[in-house]
């Protein structure tokens, strides 16, 4: 993966990484400013997917069955469901929390996810949660990786009903790019400061362009996007362009880990 690291920036950084980070993850990587974190998505990145694919087959099926739903494009699920019936509406909203719960129950941590998030405390790097689940749900995933980890888990986690402002309705969903927006204020840093991270093209990827990230990585286990339901393609539009696929978390921690040791020997004149 060293191919792909970039022009490299001159300016101080606090955290021991260096302070090119963000620029080295892509040769397309425009940003310039230190990295301040990686904001992760949680299902299908931090823990395995077991019921999600199952989970939007099945609303797939409810909106074929609705009067309002048949011609509605099959793109972002809580946009979809907006515009369906009203029984349409409650019929999906159920579906989601039955398998939701059957998700919790089985919840399973992706290999090398607490390796990858130890290495990013141990070097100063603030890690985020961004999910479509619900928070109490993150705050389990959290645990569990608190039970296999001696550092710090997560900075901040944000779910589908964390409090956003009183501007929006508590049932409104916010779209992640203004979450990403959020976790940002929150750490006083810019968004080109921060790397989104995630396994889905039409939400991680796209709302972390949008939203101006440093970088986007999109996570592919066995070298293939697992959230394949929404008819779309890997590149086919800028928004839906990651700065970087890697095949498992484990990748991840090796590409910053060379990039840092990377930096370290330009740093002593090494290299």
């Amino acid at each position: 993966m060293n191919n792909m690291v970039s022009n490299r920036s001159n300016s101080s950084s606090s955290s021991p990484y260096g302070q090119t980070v963000s620029n080295q993850l892509s040769a397309t990587a425009t940003a310039t400013k230190p990295l301040k974190g990686i904001i992760f998505d949680m299902d299908g990145t931090l823990i395995q997917l077991n019921v999600v694919n199952e989970l939007i087959q099945q609303i797939y099926q409810v909106a074929d069955e609705d009067p309002l739903g048949k011609c509605l494009e099959r793109d972002d699920l809580d946009v979809m469901i907006a515009k369906l019936s009203p029984e349409g509406q409650r019929k999906a909203k159920q579906m989601i929390v039955e398998m939701l719960q059957r998700h919790v129950d089985n919840m399973t941590i992706q290999e090398g996810g607490p390796e990858l998030v130890a290495f990013l405390a141990r070097i100063g790097v603030k890690r985020a949660v961004l999910t479509r689940n619900y928070e109490r749900n993150a705050i389990i995933m959290q645990q569990m990786y608190a039970q296999v980890m001696t550092e710090a888990t997560f900075d901040l986690i944000i779910g589908k009903d964390t409090p956003y402002d009183t501007s929006f309705p508590p049932e409104q969903e916010i779209p992640k790019a203004d979450r990403i927006r959020q976790i940002c204020n929150i750490w006083g840093c810019d968004t080109n400061e921060v790397i989104m991270m995630g396994d889905s093209i039409t939400d991680d990827i796209v709302e972390g362009n949008r939203a101006g990230c440093g970088g986007t990585v999109l996570l592919q286990p066995i070298g293939y996007q697992l959230n394949r339901f929404y008819g779309t393609r890997i590149g086919d539009s800028r928004e839906r362009t990651p700065t970087m696929c890697v095949e498992s978390l484990t990748d991840v921690r090796h590409f910053f880990a060379a990039q840092m040791n990377t930096d370290v020997c330009h740093q002593h004149g090494d290299m």
